[in-house]
């Protein structure tokens, strides 16, 4: 299987169930053999439910996931069954609008040449690559890491891949509200927390911003001023709790801007919220950097 994927091949079928391109990952076929059980399937499922509510089906410990493209085309994956569905029906989406492109007049040909589709291998290992970079990147993934909106990529995505109906559909006014709300300052756990919102929903809200590559995210770094008699002084006028001034004569070192709320956080002992409460405390005596979580 490939990695955070958990893919095990990828088949392109034209209608009336002819096999046009297959890649597996590893040397046996084993769609070969599923085929026409899963094709039997999804007929007799979308007769009776409507195709558009069928999109994955169980086979022996696996399962299939499919996309249908135009003039009846199959795009499917074999994948073990923890695989993340989320990202898979990315992979799906990309793979059968570029394949759909590049084979247009391919596709349409009454005999399809087996050799013909070769060239598009490239492209599923790019695709591949591509989302297990995502997976790693949305893996870190947190209430204290702070979204950013790719706004080109953003305009983009509304324009050709139809990125506002699914994202309305999945989430309705709380998707608009988030993607409305990020400013590229505010972690996850404000974000949640000014809307009203679950946390739980917020970060699946910006997973599937960030599957769709329109936002990336950042890891938020605290750096404290320099300690000197201004800073003592500030402290007097907020008059921590000994408890809190504590904490912070033991957080000052670790605040250089390099390492994050989480961090720091193990490093001391204390849950992420309360060191985040109480570096808020201190209001522009603390500087916020945002370290961008890279796409390897």
């Amino acid at each position: 299987m490939t990695g955070r994927l958990q893919i095990q091949e990828f088949m392109v079928i034209k209608a009336g169930g002819i096999p046009i391109y297959h890649y597996s990952v590893g040397n046996r076929r084993k769609l070969d053999e599923l085929l026409s059980g899963f094709l039997s399937a999804i007929t007799s499922f979308a007769s009776e439910f409507g195709e558009r509510y069928v999109q994955s089906l169980s086979f022996e410990g696996s399962e299939i996931m499919y996309e249908q493209g135009e003039d009846g085309i199959l795009f499917i994956v074999l994948v073990d069954s923890t695989a993340p569905r989320k990202v898979l029906r990315m992979v799906l989406r990309e793979l059968s609008r570029k394949f759909q492109l590049q084979y247009s007049k391919e596709i349409r040909l009454e005999i399809s040449l087996s050799d013909a589709f070769d060239g598009f291998t490239q492209e599923v290992e790019r695709a591949f690559s591509y989302y297990e970079n995502i997976l790693r990147v949305t893996s870190n993934l947190s209430p204290f890491i702070v979204p950013k909106i790719k706004r080109r990529t953003l305009d983009i995505a509304i324009q050709s891949n139809s990125l506002l109906d699914d994202f309305h559909r999945d989430f309705g006014t709380a998707g608009t509200r988030i993607l409305e709300a990020i400013d590229g300052k505010r972690p996850v756990i404000r974000l949640s927390s000014e809307l009203g919102l679950e946390l739980e929903e917020t970060n699946e809200i910006i997973e599937y911003l960030v599957i769709w590559g329109v936002v990336s995210i950042y890891r938020l770094c605290p750096k404290l001023q320099e300690n000197d008699s201004r800073f003592d002084a500030y402290l007097d006028i907020i008059g921590l709790p000994t408890k809190d001034y504590q904490l912070l004569n033991r957080a000052k070192a670790l605040c250089n801007g390099r390492r994050s709320i989480v961090e720091i956080s193990e490093r001391l002992n204390v849950t992420n919220e309360t060191l985040y409460d109480l570096l808020l405390k201190l209001g522009d005596q603390v500087e916020w950097l945002y370290v961008p979580i890279e796409e390897l």
